[in-house]
């Protein structure tokens, strides 16, 4: 087998029409993440399946992470635009059954797919913008590819809106299959490889196995921990305990494979490592931020479902901007300060958000949720940027997915290690209420066990007035807790920052093994 690759000699015109189809897939991948949020409740209507509403997001982040270190690696060992052809090939099938779907259960098979192929999309994206571009160029286009990600998560609940208003809700996914043509066309054309020396790679078959089987079963536990009402129970710490023990496999396995399908000899690499470190903790942040955000702004402040969406649009226009920063400053002053930047950035945003013990207002939300957006973007990108800079160029693929998969795995922790700090204080809370207000039926307080429910005007018109005084205070400062917790791992993150080097991606020196 040739393992091509794209080649930084592509002449201009080529190079953008190659650039312009890979923007428009990772625009395409990333909106359909957030697409479905305004188009649910309709879906939900005309599918049922009401009690597998949350899995139709998470299935579709938990089979894009499992796919993203697999392509990572491949796209080291053979063709980087073959690769993506097929990914854009299995993202197409699944849009078509997504669009397709006559049951919930059809649907969230079909995000399955369509996640796996999004996956591919994501690692490939950005490995082969690294590989086409030099070090400084490098960190302009992956400024641009970042802030096109921000773009999207701001239009796709706007744009699903839209078309579940003016057409049928099947086209929130349909609309996808012209959009990936012209996009395909654009990758053929325009993405030139160069072909290296013919030879037979050694696929870790075993190595990827194990990697695979042990992320699902962390991943499933983390999103189904997230979704629950008593995060820690028993058979969701034995289902991360079984995961935790196949990866120490896989550990083992990698070690003694010829072709391993993440080479740990990468973490002996100190800007690669500290890069991990700060993507995995800012990564914590923002889909902390992100995933609790919500529930204070509505459930806590009051304010409504368009008004939380305004909030998070400031938070995503942030993330877009700092991205874009990133990319001019870490050309002039070097990773480390730039990293350091965006985890101090994180840090501000969440003290806006506990320095008021009695809660933060609006404004404060308002502020911290800009802060976090910028911040997120500055640290994402310089991190991305380091870690492709730090290894040798063929190993840019697996250097990419590994740091995604860290991050993502970050994101979907904080959100289980958020949610479980909030529930356990709302659950204290609950049971000195419950003690005082024994006229309240047990029906309600079960409904009352997850705060979520707090934002249904159902649920809340059946809470008698003065135990309802006392739950919105008692959610405030299980939040506020959540939020401590975030402001913690911030903190951290800005130690990390401090381990990065501070050199500029034209001065970093690269190993050529």
């Amino acid at each position: 087998m040739t393992p091509s690759r794209a080649s930084t000699s592509t002449d201009t015109a080529n190079r953008n029409l190659a650039v312009a189809g890979v923007m428009l897939v990772i625009f395409l991948f990333a909106i359909d993440a957030t697409i479905v949020s305004t188009s649910m409740p309709t879906i939900v209507a005309k599918l049922g399946g009401l009690e597998l509403y949350s899995w139709v997001f998470s299935i579709y982040m938990l089979t894009s992470a499992l796919t993203t270190p697999i392509f990572g690696k491949l796209a080291d060992l053979f063709s980087q635009r073959r690769l993506m052809l097929i990914g854009i090939g299995i993202f197409l099938i699944g849009s078509t059954l997504c669009g397709a779907a006559q049951s919930m259960e059809m649907m969230i098979a079909a995000r399955a797919v369509q996640g796996l192929g999004g996956g591919a999309i994501y690692a490939l994206a950005f490995i082969i913008v690294g590989v086409l571009y030099p070090g400084q160029q490098r960190a302009k286009m992956q400024g641009i590819i970042s802030g096109i990600w921000g773009l999207a998560s701001v239009f796709g609940p706007l744009g699903g809106g839209v078309i579940v208003e003016n057409w049928n809700w099947r086209w929130i996914f349909f609309v996808n299959l012209p959009l990936i043509a012209i996009a395909t066309a654009l990758i053929i054309v325009g993405l030139k490889e160069e072909q290296g020396e013919k030879r037979k790679p050694a696929l870790d078959l075993a190595g990827a196995g194990a990697l695979l089987v042990g992320l699902l079963l962390i991943f499933y536990a983390l999103a189904q921990s997230a979704h629950a009402h008593h995060p820690l129970t028993a058979e969701t710490a034995a289902i991360i305990a079984i995961g935790i023990a196949v990866l120490v496999i896989f550990y083992f396995i990698e070690r003694r494979a010829p072709e391993p399908i993440m080479p740990l000899d990468v973490f002996h690499i100190g800007l690669y490592k500290s890069s991990t470190a700060v993507a995995t903790l800012s990564a914590m942040g923002v889909f902390g931020a992100i995933s609790y955000l919500p529930l204070y702004l509505q459930g806590v402040l009051g304010m409504t479902a368009s008004g939380t969406g305004l909030v998070l649009l400031v938070l995503s226009m942030g993330w877009t901007a700092g991205s874009l920063l990133a990319g001019q400053g870490i050309n002039r002053i070097g990773y480390r300060l730039v990293a350091i930047a965006g985890m101090s950035l994180l840090v501000f945003g969440y003290l806006l958000l506990i320095a008021p013990r009695a809660g933060a207002g609006a404004l404060d939300v308002i502020i911290g949720s800009l802060a976090i957006g910028v911040g997120m973007g500055l640290a994402n990108l310089t991190t991305l940027v380091a870690a492709q800079t730090a290894v040798s160029p063929h190993r840019i693929g697996v250097a990419t997915s590994t740091l995604m998969l860290f991050r993502t795995f970050g994101g979907a922790f904080a959100v289980s290690l958020l949610g479980t700090v909030m529930l356990g204080r709302m659950q204290s809370a609950l049971a000195q209420l419950k003690n005082s207000n024994t006229a309240v039926p047990p029906e309600l307080w079960d409904k009352l066990a997850n705060p979520q429910n707090l934002l249904q005007a159902s649920t809340r018109a059946e809470i008698p007035v003065d135990l309802l005084a006392h739950l919105i205070p008692a959610l405030g400062d299980a939040l506020w807790y959540a939020f401590l917790t975030g402001f913690a791992l911030m903190v951290i993150g800005i130690a990390a920052g401090c381990f990065m080097a501070g050199y500029t991606p034209a001065s970093t020196p690269r190993p050529q093994k």
